[in-house]
């Protein structure tokens, strides 16, 4: 019988930010969906968190059919700036180190994920109101300067047709959006908010693993098998120019038989999901469970695709 405190706990991360008040003193998209921990929040993480280990000792053990060690291993997903300016400083303070899973092309291209783009409008509204068509046909209208009203945008009908969306309709759902609240998105928003390439290599020649994440971040469960090949191999052949194994982590947690097998030929060493549990002996390298950490009062919530 396996033990409940056995296997390896991978724990998924995403911003860490200060808690800030954004539009109309109410709190961040990101904090209300609790994808956003403190750094406070996060060195707590690591108080509580004995026993980190490395992503490829995982990988190792159950490559070679053994039982994974007991132990956590740190996971931070969409190469954020602050993974750079901030986590890993605080990571290197407490001599742990984690895995940082990259959008290669989001910076470089100047490409905003549809979900960032849409919590920026939110957070930085400057009218109380929001009214859009949703792809179904159905009209929503909400208010965003109260807590309930913003809540429903950041995690009710309109957020999930926004992750339902094709990348075209989803840049029409943002579009609407940010004209309806009166803050147009900056042109520099994606270097706002991603590292630059020369920065997650900085991360990896200072000891922490870089993983891919696609190309753009779109969900690879809605696209043909021309872009699903594109977004999962030019991923994995960028990280690789790093010189280690790439470990992969499907965008949004979406995944099926035919994105697996993209990413197995692509030639990765493991893929994380967004799928609670422990990784035990038997686990599928390309499915690897995780954990998802939010400000709760233990730091973990079980929660599948935070987004």
């Amino acid at each position: 019988m396996t033990s409940e405190n056995a296997g390896t706990r991978l724990l998924m991360l995403h911003r860490v930010l200060p808690d800030a008040p954004a539009a109309f003193g109410l709190p961040s998209c990101y904090r209300i969906r609790g994808t956003a921990i403190t750094p406070a929040e996060l060195l707590g993480i690591l108080e509580r968190t004995a026993d980190v280990i490395s992503l490829g000792e995982l990988e190792r053990t159950l490559a070679d059919g053994y039982e994974p060690p007991r132990g956590r291993i740190l996971t931070f997903d969409d190469g954020y700036r602050e993974h750079h300016d901030v986590v890993a400083p605080l990571l290197e303070s407490r001599g742990v180190t984690a895995t940082f899973y990259v959008a290669t092309q989001m910076h470089a291209e100047g490409a905003v994920a549809a979900v960032d783009a849409w919590y920026w409008a939110l957070d930085n509204a400057t009218r109380p109101m929001a009214t859009m068509r949703l792809p179904t046909g159905t009209e929503f209208r909400g208010a965003v300067d109260r807590l309930e009203g913003k809540t429903a945008w950041v995690a009710g009908a309109p957020k999930m047709a926004l992750l339902a969306a094709t990348p075209e309709q989803q840049r029409v759902m943002v579009s609407t959006l940010a004209d309806s609240l009166g803050c147009g998105l900056p042109e520099d928003l994606a270097a706002r908010l991603y590292m630059r390439r020369e920065e997650w290599r900085d991360l990896a020649a200072r000891g922490h693993r870089i993983g891919a994440h696609s190309v753009h971040h779109p969900r690879l469960t809605q696209l043909d098998a021309h872009a699903l090949q594109r977004e999962v191999e030019e991923s994995v052949r960028t990280v690789a120019e790093l010189g280690e194994p790439v470990a992969f982590a499907y965008p949004d947690g979406a995944l099926d038989d035919r994105v697996v097998a993209a990413v197995r030929r692509a030639g990765v060493s493991s893929a994380v999901t967004c799928m609670p549990g422990v990784a035990t002996a038997g686990v599928e390298l390309l499915r690897l469970p995780r954990e998802f950490v939010s400000p709760s009062p233990d730091g973990v919530r079980p929660l599948a695709c935070p987004q």
